[in-house]
């Protein structure tokens, strides 16, 4: 069986008993088949990660014990992604993937051109957790409610390092120096692009930095990917 790794929200110790009657308890009983005797890995980001063994289970929880923290290998997630929600499965494409390769926070904003209007949190904040569940991460990226592209601009603060995947911008990302001591933030268009009125905006702003993905045209989704990985790989 491969790792069985789950979200668990509360503190966790060594020796600490948690009972599971929810939908982990469905996740592991059902879908996974955990039995007595089943190495389960928790965490959080204040805890950490921890194995535990299932040591009760019945038709309606299961109980588990924490056994010993295990080391890892912390990696810092840097970049907020603020983008432009595409369509309902085009979008649970970006969250699953942008949270795989690592990201700190999802901020949707609603443009001129913006398909998708109306997001369900909820669904968003499950496929997050199952993406790092997956993913070997301990860091939860948070969803912010989508705010308009003129309320995420008059956010801004100057000081903040601010990169736009422009599709006529030849600027590498290689002649970035990335400031960790500044909040880091990448902007991606919805299909179609900003409007010509939002690109003035953003270019008007001198603190927003315009980068290119290359010559090719790229579906939103790809570019806030393709953003994410560069950039990772340019700081890792």
């Amino acid at each position: 069986m491969s790792k069985i790794r789950l979200f668990f929200k509360e503190t966790l110790e060594e020796k600490k008993q948690i009972e599971l009657n929810d939908e982990s308890f469905h996740y592991l009983s059902n879908v996974m088949r955990c039995e007595i005797g089943s190495i389960i890995n928790l965490f959080n980001e204040g805890s950490g990660e921890f194995e535990s063994k299932v040591i009760e289970k019945t038709k309606k929880k299961i109980i588990l014990e924490v056994v010993k923290k295990i080391e890892y290998e912390k990696i810092t997630n840097n970049f907020d992604l603020v983008f432009c929600p595409p369509k309902s499965n085009k979008l649970d494409t970006l969250i699953q993937k942008c949270t795989e390769i690592g990201v700190k926070s999802f901020i949707p904003i609603i443009s001129d051109h913006t398909v998708n209007r109306k997001l369900n949190l909820e669904r968003i904040k499950k496929i997050i957790k199952e993406a790092v569940e997956q993913s070997n991460q301990v860091h939860l990226p948070e969803i912010h409610s989508p705010i308009s592209f003129d309320q995420y601009i008059s956010s801004l603060d100057e000081n903040d390092n601010i990169f736009f995947a422009d599709i006529q911008s030849d600027t590498h990302l290689s002649n970035f120096k990335i400031n960790f001591s500044k909040k880091n933030s990448i902007i991606v268009g919805p299909e179609g692009d900003f409007s010509v009125n939002e690109i003035e905006i953003l270019k008007g702003k001198n603190f927003i930095k315009s980068f290119s993905l290359g010559k090719r045209i790229l579906r939103s989704e790809t570019a806030a990917i393709a953003s994410l990985v560069l950039f990772n790989n340019l700081i890792n």
